[in-house]
């Protein structure tokens, strides 16, 4: 079970707010922000260089415990808000922690497109069912899983 730091934690926070108030019409255009920006917004006076300037060495980890954290409770990847400013798409380490949390992604920025997409439709309803079904249907899932394996040992 993952734990978000308080940097993860402000991080998180503050893409949420940003994932609320996008418009699943144009995601890319109302919910994105730069890892500039992000690190600004998280750190103004720009204490910890690591997250708030290139090359953003400490924010990259923290950005994927956030993802991982919202993938372990059934939501999608959060982190798909940020964008490098020369591209405005996610970096390569976001298919790569994808790959890693067992989605398929055959086509990396297809992928961040529809992971963008449905990160702020999820969170623009501003419906806490839909918060609550997620985390509901990853545990039920968990738990055909762990039954698929018992069943499989007894056999």
């Amino acid at each position: 079970m993952i734990t978000l730091t308080p940097v993860e934690r402000d991080i998180h926070s503050h893409l949420l707010l940003l994932a609320k108030e996008g418009d699943p019409a144009n995601p890319a255009g109302s919910a994105c922000i730069t890892y500039k920006g992000l690190g600004r917004a998280i750190d103004p006076e720009g204490r910890n260089p690591g997250m708030s300037r290139p090359p953003f060495r400490t924010m990259f980890p923290s950005l994927g415990h956030v993802s991982m954290y919202e993938v372990e409770h059934g939501r999608p990847m959060l982190s798909a808000l940020v964008v490098s400013q020369e591209t405005g798409t996610a970096g390569p380490g976001f298919a790569e922690l994808a790959r890693h949390l067992q989605f398929e992604v055959e086509d990396d920025e297809a992928f961040w497109r529809r992971e963008l997409q449905e990160t702020v439709r999820f969170w623009s309803a501003n419906d806490p069912v839909l918060v609550v079904d997620a985390a509901v249907d990853r545990v039920l899932e968990e738990l055909k899983q762990i039954k698929a394996l018992l069943r499989k040992r007894g056999a």
